[in-house]
């Protein structure tokens, strides 16, 4: 074997195991300071077990129609806190914490076998389930930004069970996103390692990402920061 292929065969050997043990090495270190969500909750907040998984929801109103109120990503039943009492005039609201947001219940990776519950399709599932838990039989799915994605992805999947949509700037895309070999890269051991740690990241850059996010950032209070943290 020629040297050159040798030394080129070598560099390669030592990336990979760089790429395979290294993220292994990166310490994470556990959250500190944590309480459990229930001291967290505000008066009006529910708790209910639904496929494993404890949900945090609020309702307002009462009769029919139900309303099923689906947040967008990084937000909460926060969310839709000007809007719950006025559409309560119109019958039952329920607005709930998307699994990986808010006071619902985050199952960690190995927490959980087969599909995971922060995949779309779970969520799907769990929407209809909550509505099992809650004795809905029908309801008007109302879905913003990812969260309109969820309701969309539920009315496919369970029609009989939605009886409109209202979709307000919802993320739905034809082609597009994120390409489908990266994919099976973040479901990997290597990145479900450093998860938290890219998460953390995230959330110290919070502030900048919400002003980005906002239209007017002038109307972004510290109070409704704080809201959405």
């Amino acid at each position: 074997m020629k040297p050159w292929l040798r030394g080129l065969l070598i560099a390669l050997g030592v990336l990979l195991v760089i790429l395979l043990v290294g993220p292994f090495l990166v310490p994470v270190p556990p959250l500190e300071g944590t309480v459990p969500p229930e001291q967290l909750a505000d008066p009006d907040s529910r708790f209910v077990e639904v496929n494993g998984i404890a949900v945090h929801y609020k309702t307002a109103g009462s009769g029919r129609p139900a309303f099923l109120l689906l947040h967008g990503f990084a937000a909460s039943t926060f969310s839709w806190r000007e809007v719950m009492e006025p559409m309560s005039e119109w019958g039952t609201v329920v607005a709930f914490d998307r699994p990986g947001f808010g006071l619902t219940e985050r199952p960690m990776p190995g927490e959980w076998t087969g599909r995971s519950p922060y995949s779309p399709e779970a969520q799907a599932d769990l929407t209809v389930g909550l509505m099992d838990a809650l004795g809905i039989k029908r309801a008007v799915l109302v879905g913003n930004s990812a969260g309109g994605a969820v309701a969309l992805l539920t009315a496919l999947t369970y029609p009989e069970r939605v009886e409109a949509l209202v979709l307000v700037s919802p993320a739905v895309y034809v082609g597009g996103g994120t390409p489908g070999w990266v994919r099976p890269l973040l479901n990997t051991p290597q990145m479900r390692h450093l998860g938290p740690l890219f998460a953390r990241q995230i959330q110290k850059w919070g502030a900048d990402f919400g002003r980005s996010a906002w239209h007017n950032p002038g109307k972004l209070t510290p109070e409704i920061w704080e809201g959405h943290t």
